[in-house]
């Protein structure tokens, strides 16, 4: 086996403050206008730097980046993870502005969405970049990112037309644009909520279809698919326990891309240790309460994204995963370093914990 080793070169480069990221590392020394260090050289910048950094009108900082020499990179991929940042910066923002006004801007999320389809369309693996990427406390933002471009993916597999590709992955930003009117303390791990607090986090998207609503000219398309994402075709949703037929097509795909990255955004017990395979099991054992073809055109495709991870097991133990069990993701055929292939199916107790990053 022939490797190719790339080498990291640092450069130093002007960024400005509106698309800093948490985990970007300051190349220089900030003052105020007084003279005073607001942050010094090599510090790793996190949400209240750029907050400060804000506060004291700094337009733009200069960050270290680290450019790769390794000839394989695909430009698309950094394209995609460019697009991808952005996209949560935006959410944020735009989600912080309609908690005040209770306005939604349109034409942001519609470009944003058009940004995703982009670059959905030209990488390649697109499900492996949501979640190789660093981690963040930004999980509700992250989610609608995931969500939308997931969304679009599926759209892509089922073959719906470029314009509703389009639509969909703007749904799928704009699905939770409920949540901006609840309280923050609920908007994590809905499972883990009193019945009280429960019944009102269901609202989030009725919440989001009057927002919406407000729009002049807004296409019926986008806020049903707000409203029914979290229907279910057995009647056992919200908000209004509609059945399969009433439910419309884009909440059907919305549904699907909502559910698998819950389980690794919002729902996940240990930020970081990602399990596609476990999320992906629970969209399989939903499949009754989903569109079936929207549901085994999503589980089929992930397939061929989800071999070859490096794993842990829940024994501690590591391997690859070398053949990818398709009702049981999470005990798939693992090869461990020393040669040993491990069929996680014969195990009852023994299954994928997460993936190694």
């Amino acid at each position: 086996m022939i490797s190719i080793k790339s080498q990291a070169i640092q450069k130093i480069v002007e960024q400005k403050v509106e698309f800093l990221v948490p985990g970007m590392e300051l190349a220089r020394d900030i003052y105020t206008e007084s003279g005073s260090v607001l942050a010094t050289s090599s510090t790793i910048i996190n949400k209240n730097l750029i907050e400060k950094l804000r506060k004291w009108n700094i337009d733009k900082v200069e960050i270290i980046t680290e450019i790769t020499t390794n000839p394989v990179v695909d430009p698309k991929i950094q394209k995609f993870i460019n697009s991808y940042n952005q996209s949560v910066i935006i959410v944020q923002k735009t989600f912080d502005n309609i908690r005040q006004t209770q306005e939604v801007p349109i034409e942001t999320f519609a470009r944003a969405a058009d940004e995703i389809v982009d670059s959905v369309s030209t990488t390649g693996n697109v499900i492996d970049q949501l979640y190789n990427l660093p981690e963040c406390d930004d999980y509700t933002f992250r989610h609608s990112v995931n969500v939308s471009a997931i969304a679009a993916l599926i759209a892509t597999w089922l073959k719906f037309p470029p314009d509703s590709i389009s639509a969909i992955a703007l749904v799928g930003l704009l699905h939770d644009v409920g949540k901006s009117q609840l309280p923050a303390e609920i908007l994590n791990k809905p499972y883990m909520l009193a019945s009280k607090d429960y019944e009102l986090y269901k609202t989030h998207p009725s919440i989001g279809y009057d927002l919406v609503c407000k729009i002049p000219n807004i296409a019926q398309s986008v806020l049903l698919g707000i409203l029914d994402h979290h229907e279910r075709e057995d009647g056992t949703g919200y908000p209004k326990q509609l059945s399969s037929e009433d439910i419309h097509p884009y909440a059907k795909i919305i549904a699907v891309a909502d559910m698998f990255d819950e389980m690794l955004t919002i729902n996940c017990d240990t930020p970081g240790a990602l399990s596609p395979y476990f999320s992906l099991e629970k969209v399989r054992n939903e499949i009754y309460r989903l569109d079936t073809k929207v549901c085994m055109t999503f589980t089929d495709n992930m397939m061929n994204f989800l071999s070859g991870n490096l794993v842990a097991l829940s024994n501690g133990q590591q391997g690859r995963v070398v053949f990818v069990n398709k009702d049981k993701p999470s005990h798939s055929i693992v090869q461990q370093e020393d040669g040993t292939v491990i069929d996680l199916s014969e195990k009852k107790d023994l299954y994928i914990h997460y993936v190694i990053r």
